[in-house]
């Protein structure tokens, strides 16, 4: 199974380019602060998680041509500067070294931001280390700033749910918010109603 997570690391830098594909306009709109209060719930693919109404869902493969049980990624997204992304990759528990591949998963996926064509800079937050659902989970704050101006804030959290023997990655992206407190808020709420079964 070593080649399957040379295959995961390898495409960990596509699982973050792939967040800042719907964000070419982002950097020209400066939309006002996201305050819904309906939620709409994904559920497919083995996880579910709620999201506002109002987005709209969009699905594609990681590995494959399209979204699988094994591996995809899925957006909930409003227009072009808010973004919920799901990236999951099954994953045998036993090629999965939960300290060293969360941290290098984090690593490798900031970089894929930094490589993407509408980012000019990447400045990466504090880094921090919980759990959800008993697994242990790494996340960290970040802010973009796009090359035509303008700048995108968010959240990536990876970690490993031996439940369903699958890698996730879940991901935030506004424009509007910036306030450090409102970002945790907004993937707090996201993280908390993700479900692995």
């Amino acid at each position: 199974m070593k080649t399957k997570k040379a295959v995961f690391l390898g495409v960990a830098l596509l699982m973050m380019a792939s967040l800042m594909l719907p964000l070419g306009c982002a950097k020209k709109a400066e939309p006002e602060a996201p305050t819904p209060t309906e939620f709409k719930t994904y559920s497919k693919y083995g996880f579910s998680f709620e999201y506002p109404k109002g987005y709209s869902i969009a699905e594609w493969g990681l590995l494959q041509s399209e979204a699988t049980d094994n591996s995809g990624i899925v957006q909930a997204l409003k227009g072009d500067y808010e973004l919920y992304q799901v990236t999951w990759l099954g994953m045998v528990e036993d090629t999965w070294e939960v300290a060293g591949d969360l941290q290098t998963s984090l690593e490798d996926s900031f970089g894929g931001i930094e490589q993407t064509e509408v980012v000019a800079s990447l400045d990466k937050g504090e880094l921090v280390e919980t759990t959800k659902a008993g697994h242990q989970m790494l996340y960290q704050y970040y802010t973009v700033t796009y090359t035509e101006g303008g700048k995108g804030y968010g959240i990536v959290g990876v970690f490993y749910c031996n439940k369903s023997e699958k890698f996730f990655q879940l991901a935030t992206i506004h424009s509007a918010i910036s306030a450090t407190q409102d970002i945790l808020e907004d993937f707090q709420r996201y993280l908390d109603s993700f479900v692995c079964h």
